[in-house]
């Protein structure tokens, strides 16, 4: 469902706006999504790993206060982002551009909001109610926003960014107060308790691991925005990226369910349940994999046919970053193992360089071939991280089996946590 009402945001606005309009929106959207990852601050990754710790332990005051910590923190650092951002874009960009990301900057609290509090929820085992609210309810929102919109007025790529956050919004409001009740029934009358060192350093840690994950899937598109280039190449990469990359919706929503259930494991140290779970995830990963490159090859022309005239010529870039995904959608799990682990060190040595690597090939590489040289320089960086993940995660699962109990960043993190 989530995928059909994305596909219908993108089409809509494809056939509705300029060349343009379409350029300045897609640019918006992918550059909002990055900043998002930092606004988040990393509070909701760590929640993912801390509040189900809390829960086993018995921990209602930990809960409390790090609900009431994540909240205060994510709109304090993504409203001085979005301050330091408009700044900045006003300095760089058109009149017309820098106008459509300041209106979209300044919903970057609430878009951070909204991903704090759905990771939260997931937290606290609603990952069904997350879900929807996430893939559902938010899209949906948006698609009816648009919509009205366009048959009440001229719809520009300011309304479309308008039309965007405002789903953002009302998610947010639904996803926090779902999450302020969950914590209540836990925290009860208890005074709320805080670790403020510990989750500070570990949000910066886990909000460094946020933000490289989300310049990898979206800094194609930022780049090229605001690289000099040939009209609508943008336009075209931006359905390219987002059909080719279908794939990932199915790697998020897995890796979100499994994660709470990592943290666990990764305490109770029950290796065997998290080798059958390894096992049975990666039987489904294939099926789902090779559905998805069969439909991409077999019907990709028609579904870029879908947003209008001339779409089309992207099949090429689109299968490129299809296969790209493919991987890294199979090892997705490999980075929150290590995070969760304690092989953070490991983990971020491998993103930042290849997040260098994607910035030096997709500039390159666009620049004199277009559209497929940024699809390239995405599926060889993107390929390339799964599998050093995929080899790290590995021999750390394999010194773990043989060594016996570990001692880690993230066990010395909870061992402060416990202090407390």
């Amino acid at each position: 469902m989530g995928v059909l009402l994305g596909y219908a945001i993108t089409i809509q606005l494809a056939r509705t706006l300029t060349r343009g309009d379409f350029e300045h929106y897609i640019g918006a959207i992918a550059t909002l999504g990055l900043l998002a990852s930092v606004g988040e601050a990393g509070f909701g990754k760590y929640g993912l790993k801390a509040l189900p710790d809390f829960m086993v332990r018995g921990r209602g005051d930990l809960i409390g206060g790090y609900l009431r910590f994540a909240i205060a923190g994510t709109l304090l650092v993504s409203s001085a982002l979005a301050i330091v951002v408009i700044v900045f874009e006003r300095s760089v960009h058109a009149q017309a551009a820098s106008e459509v990301m300041d209106l979209g900057l300044a919903f970057l609290p609430a878009m951070a909001l909204m991903g704090v509090s759905i990771d939260l929820m997931l937290a606290f085992r609603f990952a069904s109610s997350a879900t929807t609210i996430a893939r559902v309810l938010v899209p949906a929102i948006t698609l009816l926003a648009i919509t009205w919109l366009n048959h009440s007025l001229v719809l520009t790529s300011r309304l479309a960014v308008l039309s965007f956050v405002a789903g953002s919004c009302i998610g947010m409001l639904i996803a926090t107060t779902w999450s302020i009740i969950i914590g209540r029934q836990y925290s009860r009358q208890l005074s709320p308790a805080m670790a403020l060192p510990t989750w500070v350093s570990s949000g910066l840690t886990f909000m460094g691991i946020g933000f490289l994950t989300s310049w990898f899937f979206k800094a194609t598109l930022v780049i090229t925005h605001h690289m000099p280039h040939i009209d609508s190449q943008v336009a075209l990469l931006g359905p390219a990226m987002e059909t080719g990359g279908l794939i990932l919706l199915l790697s998020k929503s897995t890796d979100k369910y499994f994660q709470p259930m990592i943290a666990v494991m990764i305490r109770t140290q029950d290796w065997r349940q998290a080798l059958s779970m390894r096992r049975g995830r990666r039987r489904f990963m294939i099926l789902g994999i090779a559905v998805f490159l069969g439909f991409v090859f077999l019907a990709g022309r028609k579904l870029l046919g879908l947003y209008g005239d001339g779409f089309e010529e992207a099949y090429p870039a689109m299968c490129i970053v299809a296969i790209g995904s493919s991987v890294w959608t199979y090892f997705s799990l490999a980075p929150h193992y290590l995070l969760f682990s304690g092989a953070r060190r490991r983990l971020q040595a491998a993103m930042i360089v290849h997040a260098i690597v994607l910035l030096v090939l997709t500039v390159g590489l666009f620049r004199t071939h277009g559209i497929i040289g940024a699809a390239i320089a995405y599926a060889v960086t993107i390929t390339s991280l799964a599998l050093t993940n995929a080899y790290l995660a590995g021999r750390r699962l394999q010194k773990v089996l043989s060594a016996g109990p570990m001692t880690t960043d993230s066990s010395q993190a909870s061992s402060n946590e416990r202090s407390q």
